[in-house]
């Protein structure tokens, strides 16, 4: 990451901390953990969302996924100078500047193929009723075995088993080598 990139990240998380929710970007360890979740579950059919982009830091390392179509992987990211961020890193990923919890609506008729979803979001710093609605609708639309992947800093309650209804906790990792040390969860649609 440039230099210029981390002072505007850090930057807009001054002027917005709940809704950017860290101080500095993920680091690549965090990356490779979260994007580590979809290989050898993603095929050329399957579509994946990303919500809460940021600025690309666990991006890139989803593209890199082997058999992931960059044509059917979705980044939602609300902070808008962030979006415009990832529009020029990642041209071939489709990039919408709104919020999460319009993830179906965004998708349209990729949602029907919709198999695993990787969150940065900073569930604990959203208001509870927006968390539970991106949560639900992320539920609602992966199929039976699909994945969701969330990071928190929050390393002994993870935030999402509170919302989950028919979702399974089935990995847990940590990420030391990241400021501050992250949480990352996978959970599967039972």
């Amino acid at each position: 990451m440039k230099v210029s990139e981390f002072f505007g990240f850090f930057f807009r998380y001054v002027r917005n901390p709940s809704s950017i929710g860290a101080v500095c970007p993920s680091s690549s360890f965090l990356g490779r953990k979260m994007a580590a979740a979809l290989s050898g579950v993603v095929g050329d059919g399957d579509a994946v969302a990303e919500l809460g982009a940021g600025t690309g830091a666990v991006t890139k390392f989803i593209l890199d996924t082997p058999g992931l179509n960059p044509e059917k992987f979705y980044c939602v990211e609300f902070e808008k100078r962030s979006a415009d961020i990832l529009g020029k890193k990642f041209p071939k990923a489709k990039i919408f500047n709104d919020s999460a919890e319009n993830i179906v609506e965004i998708m349209s008729g990729d949602a029907k193929d919709l198999k695993c979803v990787v969150s940065s979001l900073p569930l604990l710093s959203l208001p509870r009723q927006c968390s539970s609605s991106i949560l639900s609708r992320c539920e609602d639309a992966l199929p039976k075995g699909g994945l969701y992947v969330q990071f928190t800093y929050n390393l002994f309650n993870p935030p999402a088993d509170k919302f989950f209804k028919n979702m399974k906790r089935i990995k847990t990792s940590y990420v030391f080598f990241n400021i501050p040390p992250a949480r990352v969860d996978v959970y599967q649609k039972q």
